[in-house]
């Protein structure tokens, strides 16, 4: 069998769940539940929150329609500075609608709402997979 699921011998799709969870946070559901949604806080509209030298983002996947806590990865994007930052990989209280990631940038001294403007760019772009029932 090729990595894609194509069965090598017939050249034919195998047939099954397009997304299978191997295990998460809590017990799995049904197969046939499994997803995948994605998205991104928005170059110029992430709400980033000043928390001392450092910012945090509330993350609202609730359009996802998740039963269950999904695993969520993530990365951020932007113009500039985003490269040194510290915890751009790090999710925080993850529940079936929202999470949070907080960032701490060492070199640049940007107050939470420059990371949005022109300048800096940041947003948080993330993919979760979980299972809707």
């Amino acid at each position: 069998e090729l990595s894609s699921g194509i069965n090598a011998e017939y050249g034919k799709k195998k047939k099954g769940p397009k997304v299978k969870i191997v295990n998460g946070e809590e017990d799995n559901s049904s197969q046939k539940c499994a997803m995948v949604c994605s998205g991104s806080t928005g170059r110029t509209s992430t709400d980033y929150q000043a928390y001392g030298n450092n910012v945090y983002v509330d993350v609202d996947m609730t359009e996802c329609g998740f039963a269950k806590v999904p695993n969520v990865v993530i990365s951020v994007e932007g113009s500039s500075h985003h490269w040194i930052a510290l915890g751009t990989s790090s999710v925080y209280n993850t529940t079936p609608t929202t999470f949070r990631v907080y960032l701490h940038n060492q070199k640049a001294t940007a107050a939470a709402g420059e990371l949005n403007e022109e300048k800096y760019k940041w947003n948080i772009e993330w993919v979760a997979v979980g299972f809707t029932c």
